[in-house]
């Protein structure tokens, strides 16, 4: 396959990889094998990801979970070259992976080489936060590691067995990805600021009433709770990583309100935000790593 890979930050157990691809058609690649543990995130582009009878839909709002030791083809399918993220993690890392995740049948099953979940908005913003850093080379180490813990903790944690979308069908993905790439990478950009649906609608060149119903087909939330949910995410990062007071929190994740930040958090997190801080929230995987 045709791509550039840029390796855009190494760290001692894994490497944030920018894969963009070149491929001028729509032919399959020749059968490729890789030795390591792979999370990818789809920013662009629809390819089908073709690994042992299976054939995964993948498209912005999938991730793509790879074992390693195993061999895949892609067949692309969209005119758009597809972008992806990779968390590609260090092989003598996998042991510590499959004990951390042993519950799950994913590492337990050895004809299960690979899965496709979709993202939510949580997942959507530890992403955008990570490749902020990453970009910019502002974040520090301990930083980047633990929040790729999180996300690699919240990837595996939803995994299930791959059934597509009937509802993401061939016309819906031509007609339609690029305003649902454009409208996320909006919303996670400016999610402090009061955006309106007339906002997200007239940057992804759409009327307000076709927008809100392609955005729930593919996120399966309206823009205002996939906004909301935005923001809870990153007050919980800031809550776990910081010591401002509540109120400096809500505010700086996009609430104008005290009163309802505190009812929103507790709703999705079943705890007050000064109890969810107090809170282990550690991963016990890191402790391990050599």
């Amino acid at each position: 396959m045709q791509a550039d890979i840029h390796t855009l930050y190494q760290s001692d157990f894994y490497r944030i990889l920018d894969f963009r691809c070149r491929c001028t058609d729509c032919n399959t690649s020749k059968p490729e094998y890789t030795d390591t543990f792979g999370i990818s995130f789809v920013r662009k582009g629809n390819f089908l990801f073709n690994v042992f009878r299976h054939s995964l839909d993948s498209y912005n709002g999938c991730v793509l979970i790879t074992k390693p030791k195993f061999e895949r083809t892609v067949t692309h399918a969209h005119a758009v070259p597809d972008e992806c993220t990779i968390f590609e993690f260090r092989k003598d890392f996998y042991p510590l992976i499959g004990e951390q995740y042993k519950r799950s049948r994913f590492f337990s099953d050895e004809d299960w080489h690979s899965t496709l979940i979709r993202t939510n908005a949580g997942t959507e913003l530890l992403h955008y936060i990570i490749w902020e850093l990453a970009t910019s080379r502002k974040g520090n180490k301990l930083q980047i590691d633990n929040l790729v813990l999180e996300i690699m903790d919240k990837v595996l944690g939803e995994v299930t067995d791959y059934h597509p979308d009937p509802a993401i069908n061939t016309k819906m993905k031509k007609n339609h990805l690029l305003t649902i790439e454009r409208a996320k990478e909006y919303i996670t950009s400016n999610f402090t600021a009061d955006i309106s649906l007339m906002d997200l609608a007239a940057y992804c060149y759409v009327s307000p009433f076709h927008f809100s119903r392609i955005f729930k087909a593919f996120t399966r939330v309206p823009p205002h709770q996939f906004l909301a949910d935005i923001r809870l995410q990153h007050a919980a990062l800031l809550l776990r990583t910081s010591d401002l007071p509540v109120a400096d929190i809500a505010f700086s994740s996009g609430f104008n309100s005290i009163e309802y930040f505190n009812g929103a958090f507790r709703k999705k997190y079943n705890c007050a935000p000064g109890i969810f801080r107090m809170q282990d929230v550690r991963l016990p995987i890191i402790s391990k790593i050599s």
